[in-house]
């Protein structure tokens, strides 16, 4: 069973630290010894998950290397901004901004890369980036974990579907807790079934700071997906560092059929199935997930 307790969170709170970025608190947590200066590991985060949804990876690879993750603005701990625009405080290309600027400022220098589902699209625009010799550190190797970054093939949940209909405003009331139950839910696998202390724990971080009002307005960023589809298909596909995909085949969202479509533009990546995972590999498996990770350190 995926499992989680309610008192987690303050440990991981309490492990972290925050970073003043573009005049917003980031929240950050960074353990772990360097293999040797400025290696490291960059991990992102999925919608509507956390920093947290590592917790139980990051122990695991500490113990070989420095390892870095961040809540996203608007997400888990960091602050929340309802002021502006998705595009003035949300876009993908403000998300990968951050991450690279938390990046340096812990001192990575080389980086294994590791990236989920909205994280997904966050870390094609940073191996983008990495081609086109923009970024402060080197991608050592990268690994893609489910993601819909290919909006093109994506499989949306109704709550999502309503979330892209509504207007880009910020919502006047929270999101009562049993709307995020299906959704959360729906994403673990038969074998891997999320506990309540789980359950309870992602949605204390959805509510942080109010931020299920955000909710609608960070989902924009399925849109700005297909807006740069190609720029992101190409992130993944053509980074000159190994490649390496691991796919819970039981995922409602991102369908294995993405995972071949990253492999056929990308035939040097080697891509590994999970028949017993679904959309959260790093929370049903973190000790696979470790082991993928350490293996190409």
């Amino acid at each position: 069973m995926a499992s989680a307790r309610p008192e987690d969170l303050q440990i991981w709170r309490d492990e972290g630290h925050f970073q003043e970025i573009d005049g917003h608190n980031i929240f950050v947590h960074a353990s772990g010894t360097p293999k040797y200066e400025g290696h490291g590991v960059l991990l992102t985060h999925g919608y509507p998950g956390s920093s947290i949804d590592w917790k139980n990876v990051v122990p695991r690879v500490a113990l070989h290397t420095r390892i870095v993750i961040s809540d996203f603005l608007g997400f888990g701990q960091s602050d929340k901004p309802t002021d502006g625009t998705f595009e003035s405080h949300y876009s993908m290309f403000k998300q990968a901004d951050r991450a690279v600027a938390v990046a340096e400022s812990e001192g990575l220098k080389e980086v294994v890369l590791c990236i989920h589902d909205m994280g997904q699209t966050v870390g094609a625009e940073i191996m983008a980036r990495h081609e086109e010799g923009k970024l402060p550190f080197k991608i050592k190797h990268a690994i893609i974990l489910n993601g819909s970054t290919l909006v093109d093939m994506v499989n949306f949940m109704p709550m999502q579907k309503d979330m892209l209909a509504a207007p880009d405003t910020i919502l006047d009331k929270d999101i009562p807790d049993d709307q995020w139950l299906d959704l959360l839910n729906v994403g673990f696998s038969k074998e891997h079934q999320a506990n309540d202390g789980l359950i309870e724990v992602m949605i204390a971080q959805i509510n942080e700071h109010h931020g299920s009002r955000l909710m609608p307005r960070l989902m924009r960023y399925q849109n700005e997906r297909k807006e740069n589809l190609d720029r992101w298909i190409g992130g993944l596909t053509k980074l000159s560092a190994p490649t390496s995909i691991f796919w819970g085949q039981q995922d409602p969202n991102a369908a294995e059929a993405m995972a071949d479509r990253l492999k056929k533009l990308n035939p040097a990546a080697d891509l590994h199935k999970w028949p017993d995972v679904s959309h959260w590999p790093s929370i049903e498996v973190p000790e696979r997930v470790a082991k993928a990770i350490i293996e190409r350190l």
